[in-house]
């Protein structure tokens, strides 16, 4: 037994095969989808599931970037200060040459020492840390 997928707006038709154990289960199915309230409960787990099987069996360029991606390329945009492109942000393929393209660059910039207005940023987070211990210690004069 064949089902079909077709998708009229790209002139698609995909020919599915079900095994033919699951003839017999699959006809009994599509009888009971006939009563409307069964039909919309089937075809959203339908749904569900074919979207599922469909991003598993697509290319892995076609993929969404992975979570490890999106976190290394948001690092590369704010410190390089360059924006993510938008085809990036939906393939898996973009996103890694984002990531190949700026990742030199961005291992060269965390590699430099620090600048002048980062060291002072540094004491000053150093002091108010120094500050909130002493104050949590009891050894401050509140007035």
């Amino acid at each position: 037994m064949a089902l079909y997928l077709v998708n009229p707006g790209v002139d698609l038709t995909l020919e599915l095969y079900i095994a033919p154990n699951l003839e017999e289960a699959v006809c009994i199915q599509w009888e009971r989808v006939k009563d409307m309230a069964i039909r919309q409960t089937f075809v959203r787990k339908l749904e569900k599931q074919l979207e599922r099987l469909i991003v598993e069996c697509m290319d892995w360029d076609l993929k969404e970037p992975t979570p490890a991606q999106e976190s290394y390329a948001s690092l590369i945009s704010r410190k390089l200060d360059v924006s993510i492109p938008s085809e990036a942000k939906k393939y898996r393929f973009h996103m890694a040459l984002f990531i190949d393209t700026y990742s030199e660059q961005y291992r060269s910039e965390m590699c430099k020492p620090p600048t002048k207005s980062a060291v002072e940023i540094e004491k000053v987070q150093a002091l108010v840390a120094e500050k909130l211990r002493s104050t949590t210690s009891g050894d401050s004069d509140p007035c």
